[in-house]
């Protein structure tokens, strides 16, 4: 408990408070960090490049949640997304990705309950961070992004059918960005696929 005192970023409480199983380990790639995510199902990888220096990954599906808690014949409330990127750039914007990656497709239900999932498990974490770090603004004045990384292992067709596809701004679950057959992807076009 003593050590929370000196901790003084976002980052650095999330860092604290995941158990090291659950943070994906950044590399350095050309200066800049990156992160290769592999899909726990599938086996599947995609790898982000360009991540901001003050980024922490983390494996959303690795929590399970409360299963027991919720009934379960509403089999949404169940799932997550899985991962989630929580990222503050050089410019002071201040970033949460959700990312559902897949090696084939999902329903675009199924994705959005995965996302909400996500969703719901960094507002625990920020309710933990408030509560038990007392830090009053932790995870405030963030900018979301939702995205669904699809068809990882459809390697006969990665070179002449990728996409990004997105019909708004992708800033809640219910309105993702969808990528397919793109196995690297810069961290920029995760915020903006026009970048």
């Amino acid at each position: 408990m003593g050590s929370r005192v000196k901790v003084v970023n976002d980052i650095e409480i999330l860092q604290e408070m995941l158990s090291p199983d659950v943070q994906v380990v950044l590399q350095s790639r050309r200066g800049r960090p990156s992160v290769k995510l592999t899909d726990s199902q599938s086996g599947t990888t995609v790898e982000i490049k360009g991540l901001p220096y003050e980024s922490v990954v983390i494996k959303a599906d690795y929590f399970k949640g409360p299963f027991p808690v919720f009934n379960k014949d509403l089999e949404d409330i169940r799932k997550r997304a899985d991962f989630v990127i929580v990222s503050n750039d050089e410019k002071g914007k201040k970033w949460i990705i959700c990312l559902e990656t897949k090696g084939g497709n999902k329903s675009r239900s199924e994705i959005t309950a995965q996302l909400k999932g996500a969703n719901c498990f960094i507002n625990y974490c920020r309710c933990i961070g408030k509560s038990f770090w007392k830090s009053e603004e932790f995870l405030d004045g963030y900018e979301y992004r939702f995205v669904s990384v699809v068809h990882l292992n459809d390697s006969k067709k990665r070179r002449t059918e990728h996409y990004f596809y997105m019909e708004k701004l992708h800033d809640r679950p219910e309105v993702f960005l969808k990528i397919s057959r793109i196995f690297s992807i810069h961290f920029k076009r995760l915020i903006n696929p026009e970048s």
